[in-house]
C-alpha cells in the first residue's frame, strides 16, 4: 500500500450504510462560504489575521522613517582607583559607554590603547555602513576573548578590541569570557538601536537593555521617526539611574567564590 493513500479502519465500519442519509461530499457541499464567515470563531480569526498582518507592515513603516548618522566613538578618561598599573577609560557611542578598558599609558603618548579601539571601532561601523549584515561574535584563540567583526560568509574580518587581564580585574567579573560576552552584548545592542533604529536584542531583561529600549521607544515618538535629534533628547528624558546604567560600565562587584576565573597567562 502506496504510504500516500489512507482508507478507514474496517472496525469503524457499523452496518450497512442507509440509502436516506446524505454522504459526506452531500453534506460538505451544504456548508457554503456564508455558513461558514457567519461562525463567530472564523469572524475572530479573520480579524485577528487581518490586524497581525497589518501590525506587521506597520512596523516595517516606521522602521524605515530615520535619519541617523554614523554614531560617533570617543573615550572618557574615568579616576584611576588603583585597581591596575592603568588607566581605566570607557570606550563610548555617543553617549552609550559599551566598555571599559586598563590603558596602560605606555610610550609617554597617553591613552594609546583607547585610541586605537575608538579607530578599530570607527572601521567596524565604516564596515557596517556598507554591509549591514556583519556580525560581531568572540574569539578566543588567545589567552583572553578578542571581540571581532566579520562579513555573513566569514571573510573580512577585523578585530575591535582585544581584552587583556587589567580588564577583568576593573570589571571584576573573575572571567575574561564574561566580560568579553558583556562588552560585544552592549556593543551590539547599542548598534542596533543607534545605528539603525532597530530595537535592542541580547542586552534585553538587564538594566542596560531596559534602560536602551526605553531612550530606543521614546526616540522614535508617536509617528516612528528616528534622528539623532530624537536619540539626545530621549537619553535626556531618561531618569539618572538609567541615564547612569547607559553612560557607565556596571560597578566592579564584590569577589566571589564560586565566580569562574581565567588561569594565569
Amino acid at each position: 500500500m502506496s504510504d500516500s493513500n489512507f482508507s478507514t479502519p474496517s472496525a469503524y465500519s457499523s452496518g450497512p450504510r442507509r440509502t436516506d442519509e446524505p454522504d459526506f461530499a452531500e453534506q460538505k457541499a451544504d456548508r457554503t462560504l456564508k455558513d461558514v464567515l457567519k461562525k463567530p470563531s472564523t469572524v475572530v480569526s479573520i480579524i485577528l489575521g487581518v490586524a497581525v498582518i497589518g501590525l506587521v507592515v506597520w512596523l516595517q513603516q516606521r522602521a524605515v522613517w530615520t535619519d541617523l548618522p554614523s554614531p560617533t566613538v570617543s573615550y572618557e578618561i574615568l579616576r584611576n582607583d588603583g585597581l591596575t598599573e592603568g588607566l581605566p577609560i570607557l570606550i563610548k557611542l555617543n553617549q552609550v559607554a559599551v566598555f571599559q578598558i586598563s590603558d596602560p599609558l605606555g610610550g609617554g603618548g597617553g591613552a594609546i590603547r583607547a585610541k586605537e579601539i575608538v579607530e578599530n571601532l570607527e572601521g567596524a561601523i565604516a564596515d557596517l555602513e556598507e554591509e549591514p549584515g556583519r556580525e560581531i561574535t568572540l574569539s578566543e584563540r588567545g589567552d583572553f576573548p578578542t571581540i571581532v567583526q566579520f562579513a555573513s560568509d566569514g571573510t573580512g574580518r577585523r578585530v575591535i578590541v582585544e581584552l587583556t587581564a587589567d580588564d577583568v580585574i576593573l570589571a571584576g567579573m573573575g572571567s575574561g569570557k564574561s566580560v568579553a560576552r558583556l562588552w560585544a552584548e552592549r556593543l551590539t545592542d547599542s548598534l542596533k538601536v543607534l545605528m539603525f533604529a532597530e530595537a535592542p536584542e541580547f542586552t534585553t531583561g538587564s538594566e542596560f537593555g531596559d534602560a536602551l529600549v526605553t531612550m530606543f521607544l521614546g526616540a522614535r515618538g508617536e509617528r516612528g521617526e528616528m534622528s539623532e535629534a530624537s536619540l539626545d533628547e530621549s537619553f535626556e528624558e531618561l531618569g539618572a539611574i538609567q541615564k547612569l546604567v547607559l553612560a557607565a560600565l556596571p560597578p566592579r562587584p564584590e569577589p566571589s567564590d564560586d565566580e569562574e576565573t581565567d588561569p594565569a597567562p
